[in-house]
C-alpha cells in the first residue's frame, strides 16, 4: 500500500503527489512553513491527510529546534505552538479535520503549560506525543470505516455477486495517514472477496482519479476502469455499477456534505438510477457546528487550472469559475460511513442528525473534558501558577513585540478576516481576525487604540483550553477582553458539540449581574452574535484568579464583604419576590440554559452516586466513604436536591460561582464567567460558594507554607465563609424591606402584611430555608469535587501522598452530614473553628 506520509520523530517525508504516476518521489518537510506550502500547492491533499501532515510539521519542527530547549518557559513554548497551528490552518480553511486537529493539539499544549510542574520540555514532548497519536489513530479508525462500510454498502446495493463500486477523487492511502476512507471501503470488500471492480473518475481539473486513485489500485492489484467525469451517468446507465462511494472535506449537522466538485452530480445520477450513494469519512470530518451545506464557504482554485496546460494556454479569453467543492444534499446520501458507526437519516431522503450521533458516541475523555469546563472555562486573565487555568494574568501578559521566536503576527499569509466574513463562525478569530474584529467597531476600539494602529496591538490568546477562546488586546489607550465561543468544546473539537447560544446567555447575565452590581461584574462593551463574540473590560492587574492564590497561602480580607454584597444585589433583585410574576417568568424563559444545566446535573447530582467510568478510581483511603454515597440515603439525599435544582427557579445564577470565577485583589473584586447561568435555587449559589472556601480550608495545610502562614489562612478561610453567609442574609433581607411587599400579585402580597414588622416573620422563613438547603448543596459539591471529575487544585495539587489522603478523606468526612442536613452550616463552620482552637 503506497504511503503519503513517511514519518519517524524529527522527520517527516511527503510524497510527491503532483508528479504521480509517472514519478514516485518524496520531499522532505523541515517544518510548518514547509507543510503549509505542501497543502496549499497540493502536494499533499485529501483532508485527514492534510491534517496529519500538518500537525507532524509542527512536531518535526520542535524537534528539530531543540525539544522545548529554545522556549524560555511554558507558557512561550505553549503560545508558539498556538501560533503555529493556526498558522497551519490558514493553508486550507476548508478542511475541518485540519482545524479540528489543530484545536485538539493547541488545547493539549495549553493544558500542559498549565501544569503545576509544567516546564518548555514538558508542553513540546505533548504536543509532539500528540501529533504522532493523530497519525496512529487515523491509520486505526479508517480500517475500522472500511470495514463497517463494506458491511453497510454490501447490504444496500442488495446484489449476491462481487460489487462494482464507482468512486470520485482520491481518497485511499494518499489521502489520509494510510488505507483511505471511500477507498478504505473498496479495499475492504475486495479483502473479503465482495468486490468486482472499481469505476473511478479522472476528477478535473487536477485529475487525482486518474493520478491517483488509479495509482493505488492498480498498485493493490484491484481491478478498475477510469472513466472521464462526463461518463459517470452512462457508467450506471450500461449496469456497471452497483454503488457509490465518496469521501468528504465537510459534513454539516444536517448532512450536507461538501466534496470535490463533481460529487454533487455524481449522487444526482445515483439517484436517477436507483443506487445507494455513501459518504466515507471519519468523525473528524463531520462538522456539528455548521447548519446546512449552504453554510459552508466554498473555495475558488486558480483560473489556470482549467485555462493553461503545463503553462501554455489552451482555453478561450472567457470568465472561469472554478470551484474546489460543491455540497450534496444530504436527501441524496443513503448512509455516512464512520469509524464509529453508519449515519443514516431521520427517513430515506430526509436529513441526518449529525450531532445527536456524535453525541451518543463521545468517550470518556470527551466527558470529563466538557465536564472540567464546570471548574473554569474561558477565563479572561489569571496567575499563570494557578494549575487549574492555562492562561496568564494580565499583569503577566509579555511585553508588545515579545511573540515567540520565528512567529511574525503580521506575515503575509491568509489573515482572519474570513472568520469575520464567514457565514459559520465555526474558527476561531486568530491574532489577526482579532485586530480587525475590534478596529471595525469604535465601541471597542476606543479601549485599545486608533484603528490605524492596529497592526501594533499586542494580542495574545490566554484562554484555558476547555470551552472557548480569549484574548486580550492591549495597545496604547489600553486594553479589553474578548472572548469568542465557538460551536464545540475547544479541548475535544468538533466531537463535542456545544450550542453557541450559551455566549448569549453568559452575556445577557453580565450585563445583568453588572446592572445590579457594577463594582464587582466587568463591563460588556459589545456583543456580536452571529460570531459569537463579546468584548468587555480587561479586569486590571493586579487581579488574579481566587483559587490559584489560594494555593499560594494567600488572603483577601474584603473577599466575603464583596462576595455578599454581589449575592444579594444579583439575586434578590432577580428574585420572584423583587420582580413581578410576569416579568419573572420572562426572565426565566430567557435565561433557559439546558446544556449547562444538564452538564451540572450529571456531575454534582448523579455521577458521585454510581460507577460512572470518569469518577476518580477508588482509592483505599475514601473506600468505605464512597461506599456510603453508593447507598440508598445518600442516592435519595442526592436525588431531592437534583429536583430542586431543577424545579425551584427563584433569582437569576451565576451558576459557577466558585473560587474559580473570582478575579481578585486586595480591594477589588470581580465575578466573570456566567456560562452557567440560569434561574434556579438561590441555596445553590451560596453552597457552591462555601463548599469551595471548605475545600480550600481542607487543603490549606497541604501545600507547603509554614504552620503560622497556613494557620492564618485557615482561619481567614473559616471567617471569610461566615461572614459570606452572614452578609448575604442582612443585605437580602434589607433589599427585601425596602422593596416591601408586592403590589403586583407577587409571592409576600401586599394584602397579606401591611408593614416591615408583618414582613419579617416571612423574611426569616424563606432565608432559613435558604441556609438549609445551601448546606445541602454544599456538601454534594464538596463530594462531587472528591471523588467525582473536575477536581480542584485546593486538594490536587497537594504533594505529600499521604497528606493529601489524609485531607480529602477528612474534607469527604465532613462533607456528607451537610448533604444529608445532619449538621447546619453555621454548626458545621463552628465545629470547625473550635477544632482549630483546640489544635
Amino acid at each position: 500500500m503506497l504511503e503519503a506520509i513517511r514519518y519517524s520523530r524529527g522527520s517527516l517525508e511527503l510524497l510527491e503527489q503532483r508528479d504521480l504516476p509517472t514519478t514516485t518521489r518524496y520531499i522532505s518537510v523541515r517544518g510548518s512553513e514547509d507543510a503549509w506550502r505542501a497543502i496549499r500547492d497540493m502536494t499533499v491533499r485529501g483532508a485527514p491527510a492534510i491534517a496529519i501532515a500538518a500537525v507532524l510539521s509542527l512536531a518535526v519542527e520542535l524537534v528539530v529546534q531543540g525539544e522545548g530547549s529554545q522556549f524560555s518557559g511554558a507558557a512561550q513554548a505553549s503560545q508558539y505552538i498556538q501560533d503555529r497551528l493556526e498558522y497551519l490552518v490558514s493553508s486550507r480553511p476548508t478542511a475541518v479535520n485540519l482545524a479540528e486537529a489543530a484545536a485538539r493539539l493547541g488545547a493539549a499544549a495549553a493544558e500542559a503549560a498549565a501544569a503545576p510542574a509544567a516546564t518548555p520540555s514538558s508542553v513540546v514532548e505533548t504536543a509532539v506525543a500528540g501529533a504522532e497519536a493523530m497519525l496512529r489513530d487515523d491509520v486505526a479508525a479508517n480500517r475500522e470505516l472500511g470495514a463497517l462500510g463494506a458491511d453497510a454498502v454490501a447490504r444496500a446495493a442488495g446484489v449476491t455477486a462481487p460489487l462494482r463500486l464507482l468512486t470520485h477523487c482520491n481518497t485511499g492511502s494518499l489521502a489520509t495517514a494510510g488505507y483511505g476512507t471511500a477507498l478504505g471501503v473498496a479495499r475492504a470488500l475486495w479483502g473479503s472477496g465482495r468486490l468486482a471492480r472499481v469505476t473511478c473518475t479522472e476528477t478535473r481539473p487536477y485529475n487525482q482519479g486518474a493520478r491517483l486513485t488509479a495509482y493505488e489500485l492498480a498498485a493493490d492489484g484491484v481491478p478498475a476502469t477510469l472513466i472521464v467525469d462526463g461518463a459517470a451517468a452512462a457508467r450506471m446507465a450500461a449496469g456497471e455499477v452497483d454503488a457509490v462511494v465518496v469521501g468528504a472535506d465537510r459534513v454539516a449537522a444536517n448532512g450536507d456534505t461538501a466534496n470535490k466538485i463533481g460529487t454533487y452530480a455524481l449522487a444526482v445520477a445515483a439517484a436517477h438510477h436507483g443506487l445507494p450513494f455513501f459518504v466515507a469519512a471519519p468523525t473528524t470530518t463531520l462538522d456539528p457546528a455548521t447548519r446546512a451545506g449552504a453554510d459552508i464557504a466554498i473555495e475558488q482554485r486558480d483560473p489556470q487550472e482549467i485555462t493553461h496546460f503545463r503553462g501554455v494556454r489552451v482555453a478561450a479569453e472567457v470568465p472561469v469559475w472554478n470551484p474546489s467543492f460543491d455540497v450534496t444534499p444530504a436527501a441524496l446520501i443513503t448512509g455516512i460511513i464512520t469509524e464509529a458507526g453508519l449515519i443514516s437519516p431521520s427517513r430515506p431522503g430526509g436529513e441526518y442528525d449529525v450531532p445527536a450521533f456524535l453525541a451518543a458516541r463521545r468517550d470518556k475523555a470527551g466527558v470529563e473534558q466538557a465536564a472540567a469546563a464546570e471548574n473554569g472555562h474561558g477565563r479572561q486573565a489569571q496567575s499563570a501558577r494557578d494549575p487549574e487555568k492555562g492562561v496568564v494574568a494580565a499583569a503577566e501578559q509579555p511585553a508588545k513585540g515579545t511573540q515567540a521566536r520565528g512567529v511574525d503576527s503580521d506575515d503575509s499569509r491568509p489573515t482572519g478576516a474570513a472568520a469575520l466574513q464567514g457565514s459559520s463562525p465555526a474558527q476561531p478569530l486568530g491574532r489577526q481576525g482579532v485586530r480587525e474584529f475590534v478596529s471595525q467597531r469604535p465601541e471597542l476600539a476606543v479601549h485599545v487604540g486608533e484603528p490605524s494602529t492596529a497592526s501594533e496591538w499586542d494580542v495574545r490568546e490566554v484562554g484555558d483550553g476547555n470551552i472557548n477562546f480569549v484574548y486580550i488586546v492591549t495597545g496604547p489607550a489600553g486594553a479589553l477582553c474578548l472572548k469568542q465561543s465557538l460551536p464545540y468544546v475547544r479541548m475535544v473539537g468538533a466531537g463535542w458539540p456545544l450550542t453557541q447560544a450559551r455566549l448569549a446567555v453568559e452575556v445577557e447575565a453580565l450585563r445583568t449581574q453588572a446592572r445590579l452590581c457594577p463594582r464587582h461584574v466587568p463591563a460588556v462593551y459589545t456583543f456580536d452574535r452571529a460570531l459569537a463574540v463579546v468584548g468587555m473590560q480587561c479586569v486590571p492587574p493586579p487581579h488574579t484568579i481566587l483559587r490559584g492564590a489560594l494555593v499560594r497561602g494567600e488572603v483577601f480580607p474584603r473577599l466575603s464583604e464583596h462576595v455578599a454584597h454581589f449575592l444579594a444585589a444579583t439575586l434578590f433583585n432577580t428574585s420572584f419576590l423583587a420582580l413581578s410574576p410576569q416579568a419573572f417568568q420572562e426572565q426565566t424563559e430567557r435565561f433557559v440554559n439546558r446544556g449547562m444545566c444538564e452538564l451540572t446535573e450529571q456531575v454534582i447530582f448523579t455521577d458521585p452516586y454510581h460507577g460512572a467510568p470518569h469518577n476518580r478510581a477508588a482509592s483505599p483511603h475514601l473506600a468505605t466513604l464512597v461506599g456510603e454515597l453508593r447507598r440508598p440515603r445518600a442516592r435519595l439525599a442526592a436525588t431531592r436536591l437534583k429536583q430542586t435544582f431543577m424545579h425551584q427557579p427563584q433569582a437569576l445564577l451565576h451558576g459557577d460561582f466558585h473560587t474559580g470565577s473570582l478575579m481578585v485583589a486586595q480591594d477589588s473584586t470581580y465575578v466573570i464567567d456566567a456560562e452557567f447561568a440560569f434561574c434556579g435555587p438561590i441555596a445553590f449559589e451560596l453552597g457552591k460558594w462555601v463548599a469551595n472556601l471548605l475545600l480550600a480550608f481542607f487543603g490549606a495545610t497541604g501545600h507547603g507554607h509554614d504552620t503560622a502562614k497556613a494557620r492564618r489562612q485557615e482561619e481567614w478561610l473559616l471567617q471569610t465563609a461566615r461572614e459570606s453567609i452572614d452578609g448575604f442574609l442582612a443585605g437580602f433581607q434589607t433589599l427585601w424591606l425596602q422593596h416591601g411587599a408586592s403590589e403586583d400579585g407577587g409571592v409576600a402580597s401586599a394584602s397579606l402584611f401591611e408593614g416591615p414588622d408583618e414582613l419579617v416573620p416571612v423574611i426569616e422563613a424563606f432565608l432559613q430555608d435558604v441556609t438549609r438547603d445551601a448546606a445541602h448543596f454544599a456538601g454534594a459539591v464538596m463530594i462531587r469535587r472528591i471523588v467525582g471529575i473536575a477536581r480542584v487544585a485546593d486538594l490536587e495539587t497537594i504533594q505529600d501522598p499521604q497528606l493529601k489522603e489524609r485531607l480529602e478523606e477528612r474534607a469527604l468526612s465532613f462533607a456528607l452530614p451537610l448533604l444529608y442536613g445532619t449538621i447546619s452550616l453555621k454548626a458545621a463552620l463552628e465545629g470547625l473553628q473550635e477544632e482549630l482552637r483546640s489544635a
